[in-house]
């Protein structure tokens, strides 16, 4: 592939993804790290792009950003798996509703090519992949944004969301624990727990990195959720206590790089600052974005 083309495709991922990584653009065109690098560089220089830990994002002024945190990319072969899976379980004609993060993110795009579907969200990413689907019927919900989070929430919004049934709530979790799935908001759970209230059946997708942490309020009773779909970085222990409560758990196989590992693959894919200066890139603007 010649230099002219990687820009042109960088630049089409970057558009339809809302940021790229260093890492998956040289598996995608099979070239080196070093290469990728150099290329970013000299679309940064003209102005196409602007650089991020371990990737880069588009750097058209007149596009609305919304700032997602860098765990877009991390566990992203797990969170493509889980997505992929998840899109099995969706027939034509279904209404599904999908709440924020980035593997909520993963699964709306899996979902692009099934026909009649009506697609109900609280995230604006997800409405930004989807709103030109012509197959999907997009409801976006009202209500206010979060502040540096691209997400609906508020009384509006719960309001709302009794205004419909869906088939299908398909939700993320910041955490998972043995007392149920959490968000680190409550806002975000507050609406998560409207989705399930509203739904025939509920769906919790969330990478093995989630298990072990905590959070600060909680969304859903591990016995309200009908199927539970992770990756087989799941570790034994957690996978007894989740089929011991869950109706029905999946663990997909995905590529065995864990989030530690693929978060400091990131940073020295970037060149990142030590721990101790992290804080200060990340300020700088070091964070993936999507376009609306």
């Amino acid at each position: 592939m010649t230099k002219l083309a990687r820009h042109n495709r960088i630049l089409e991922i970057a558009a339809q993804e809302g940021g790229v990584s260093v890492t998956e653009l040289a598996r995608t065109m099979g070239t080196s790290l070093m290469t990728i690098r150099r290329d970013l560089e000299e679309l940064t220089r003209a102005g196409k792009i602007r650089r991020t830990h371990g990737g880069a994002i588009p750097a058209e002024p007149d596009v609305a950003r919304f700032q997602f945190s860098r765990k877009q990319h991390i566990c992203s072969a797990q969170k493509r798996a889980i997505a992929r899976e998840v899109a099995k379980m969706v027939r034509p004609g279904t209404a599904v509703s999908l709440d924020t993060g980035t593997t909520t993110l993963a699964v709306a795009r899996e979902l692009c090519g099934i026909e009649g579907l009506t697609v109900l969200t609280s995230s604006l990413p997800v409405a930004s992949v989807l709103h030109k689907n012509s197959s999907c019927d997009l409801v976006l919900l009202g209500g206010s944004a979060r502040r540096n989070s691209p997400d609906l929430v508020g009384p509006l919004t719960e309001d709302n969301l009794k205004r419909f049934r869906v088939n299908l709530a398909i939700m993320g979790a910041d955490a998972v624990t043995r007392e149920g799935t959490f968000a680190n908001d409550t806002g975000v759970a507050r609406i998560s727990r409207a989705m399930a209230e509203n739904a025939g059946r509920i769906v919790v997708v969330a990478d093995s990195s989630k298990f072990g942490r905590t959070a600060f309020a909680r969304c859903l009773r591990l016995d309200e959720i009908d199927h539970l779909v992770t990756d087989d970085g799941c570790s034994p222990a957690a996978e007894v206590w989740l089929r011991q409560a869950v109706k029905e758990v999946t663990l997909v196989r995905s590529a065995k790089l864990g989030s530690k590992d693929a978060a400091a693959e990131d940073e020295v894919e970037a060149g990142a600052a030590p721990e101790g200066q992290a804080g200060a890139a990340a300020a700088a603007g070091g964070e993936g974005g999507y376009a609306l």
